[in-house]
């Protein structure tokens, strides 16, 4: 397994190989956030905006994981100040909830007969990761780094539906994403990169692997708390995460791009 996995166009695979060096400088302080694509700062108490704009400036991206919504507009305009474009998505979590949604989920709509369920782990092939990275990107996400899907470097599990063929069709993940020293958010873990093939579209697979997911994280790791990212007015994203127990708060996610470095303004949907 090479540690140079890295997936995305030219500047997206660019900016994942500079967080994962930052990753290597800053992984052992607990207010910098890790989940395979940039390092990050876990929420404002853990740096100031000028710190956030130098992460950014560094990797090409960065992020606050908890920004009070009351405080958001002001960020945002601080990080354009920078020269940073910003991307607000809403934070969505919970905990208890998830673990029972996750298991009503699972019995509601098992893995359909014609598909199997493969886990990433070190043995995973190069050319079934490549066949995942497609299936993601194609959906508008952009997969963390090898070793974070893997769980070769942080508690981690990324799950895949199989066809017959073994052609990928479904993916979904979950990793810590905070130092497990942070004092407010080390037990919460990040739940996403949910993409599905689109002629499997409508058999709740997204769902089904994303329950899946959370239970084994829990299994595994411990963790009964869970958050994500959504996009305000992304309709699907929040079905899904209302589904699957998750609910929008009092706090967002803010990330920052540096457009010299990502011209798009963002890593990922």
């Amino acid at each position: 397994m090479s540690k140079d996995e890295f997936f995305g166009n030219d500047d997206q695979r660019a900016v994942l190989k500079r967080g994962r060096a930052l990753a290597e400088l800053l992984g052992n302080d607990p207010r910098y956030s890790y989940y395979g694509r940039t390092v990050g700062l876990v929420t404002p108490d853990d740096g100031d905006i000028d710190q956030l704009a130098a992460l950014a400036k560094v990797q090409g991206n960065s992020n606050y994981a908890a920004v009070p919504l009351a405080d958001t507009d002001a960020v945002k305009t601080a990080l354009q100040n920078r020269g940073l474009i910003p991307m607000h998505y809403a934070k969505w979590e919970g905990a208890a909830s998830v673990l029972s949604a996750a298991q009503t989920v699972l019995n509601a709509f098992p893995l359909p007969d014609d598909l199997s369920i493969l886990k990433i782990d070190a043995s995973t092939t190069e050319p079934l990761m490549a066949s995942l990275a497609e299936l993601a990107l194609s959906c508008g996400v952009l997969p963390p780094s090898g070793e974070v899907l893997r769980g070769s470097l942080r508690p981690a599990i990324c799950l895949l539906a199989l066809d017959r063929e073994q052609n990928v069709v479904s993916c979904a993940a979950s990793c810590a994403f905070a130092h497990k020293d942070h004092p407010t958010l080390a037990h919460q873990a990040w739940w996403g990169m949910l993409a599905t093939d689109p002629a499997h579209r409508g058999r709740h697979l997204s769902l089904t692997l994303g329950a899946h997911v959370v239970l084994e994280m829990h299994e595994e790791f411990g963790f009964s708390d869970f958050m994500t990212g959504v996009e305000p007015g992304n309709a699907p994203s929040e079905a899904v995460c209302t589904r699957m127990g998750l609910a929008a708060g009092d706090y967002a996610i803010i990330g920052c791009a540096d457009p010299e470095a990502l011209s798009g303004g963002r890593m990922t949907k």
